[in-house]
């Protein structure tokens, strides 16, 4: 199996790195073969490895980008060896409902994706559910792949990281004090917005400060070090979102 999984950014990039080893098994390889580019800039990817198997997860840089790492991973596909040993035959996209306006929206631009490349769908794409689709090589031969939706929280708007303090505050009652103190410090704090400009860096502000107080002696390490030191296979609404991954 080569399976690849797309996701937005450093925060969900770190948690499917750690999440895959620790819950399915997978091992850190090398670094990563799929090289997304934009602007001349390489986005961040990681393969791992169980028994003969590869695992890339890339961050393609934004919910914006995760079109066209798709078309890359279509395009890769496309050129395959006449083998198809390199053929990405489990495709995952993770994204949040932070700045995706509908799960319909996000669907279609996949569907975009899938006509350039003359895919087809052999049930129809929804959130959290494998599909079986079929496209064409360059050699004319029919490449057989599934592809996974993972656009969560799978209920409600809101962003990875605040679906993830979410399941922290949901575990523990005193950790459940923090995050809503962090939040309403985060709220308060740079009124005038001169450094907190967009609501996206006030999400990841309210993260990063409860994660400064949870894990204190890591602050000033990289943030993926500091993610990976948090057992996030023992809260429920985590492994309910990612079960699915379970299958790669």
């Amino acid at each position: 199996m080569n399976g690849i999984i797309l996701c937005e950014g450093s925060t969900d990039y770190a948690i499917l790195q750690y999440y895959m080893a620790r819950v399915n098994n997978w091992h850190d390889g090398k670094s990563g073969k799929f090289k997304y580019r934009e602007h001349n800039k390489v986005h961040k990817s990681r393969t791992l490895l169980r028994n003969g198997d590869e695992l890339t997860i890339a961050a393609v840089g934004g919910c914006g980008n995760l079109k066209k790492g798709l078309v890359s991973v279509l395009d890769s596909n496309c050129i395959s060896a006449p083998d198809q040993t390199d053929v990405y035959n489990k495709i995952v996209i993770l994204t949040d409902r932070d700045e995706t306006s509908t799960e319909e929206s996000f669907i279609s631009d996949i569907l975009e994706a899938f006509k350039m490349y003359s895919v087809t769908a052999e049930s129809t794409l929804e959130n959290n559910k494998w599909v079986s689709c079929k496209m064409p090589n360059s050699f004319g031969e029919n490449i057989d792949f599934q592809i996974l939706l993972l656009i969560v929280p799978f209920y409600e708007k809101g962003a990875l990281e605040t679906f993830l303090l979410n399941a922290v505050a949901n575990e523990d009652d005193y950790d459940a004090q923090i995050v809503s103190q962090c939040s309403r410090f985060v709220d308060t704090t740079d009124t005038e917005r001169k450094y907190l400009t967009k609501r996206r860096y006030i999400t990841k502000a309210k993260f990063d400060a409860f994660f400064c107080i949870r894990t204190a002696a890591e602050q000033f390490e990289e943030r993926q070090s500091i993610l990976k030191n948090v057992p996030w296979e023992n809260y429920q609404t985590v492994q309910e979102c990612f079960s699915l991954l379970g299958e790669l």
